[in-house]
């Protein structure tokens, strides 16, 4: 992690981009509304960002295991050698290089669930504005949280 990027930060970042898409697909399905035979479709992401946060908790937790922090030695009885840290196995130093937000790509879904109209359309247009202002609302929290990580960034780059 650099000075610029940081996890929250990131996962702004995917949560933003995920409604962004979410926004796209509701907004083709109220342009959609009167198409014979269109199949409403939806956005999910939510399961991949709880999956990308769990892999960051989990380089977190690898990290403070393999702390380099000076311990005084412990001389071990039965050996004689002396620990001051834990050594990161191989396996761990390669988890810890690995880009979890690489991988996330919101998933888009046809809705075969919903009933259908006479011309099999099953695009509510009251549902979609509704779904429409809560994924702006959503939109616009994250938003003004990644806002307020920049603003105190850059009350720490202005020594303030």
């Amino acid at each position: 992690m650099d000075l610029i990027t940081s996890r929250t930060i990131d996962i702004l970042h995917l949560g933003m981009d995920g409604l962004m898409e979410r926004q796209h697909a509701i907004s083709s399905n109220i342009a959609n509304v009167q198409t014979a035979g269109y199949q409403r479709k939806e956005v999910a992401f939510e399961s991949q960002l709880a999956e990308i946060i769990e892999r960051e908790d989990l380089k977190d937790y690898i990290k403070g295991q393999n702390s380099i922090k000076y311990v005084p030695p412990n001389v071990d009885v039965f050996t004689g050698e002396i620990h001051t840290y834990r050594t990161p196995t191989m396996q761990e130093k390669a988890y810890l290089m690995t880009n979890s937000c690489e991988d996330f790509k919101p998933q888009y879904v046809t809705d075969v669930y919903s009933g259908s109209n006479s011309d099999g359309n099953n695009v509510e247009l009251e549902r979609e504005m509704m779904d429409l202002s809560k994924t702006g609302t959503r939109y616009l929290v994250l938003s003004n949280l990644a806002r307020k990580q920049f603003a105190g960034l850059s009350e720490v780059i202005k020594g303030q």
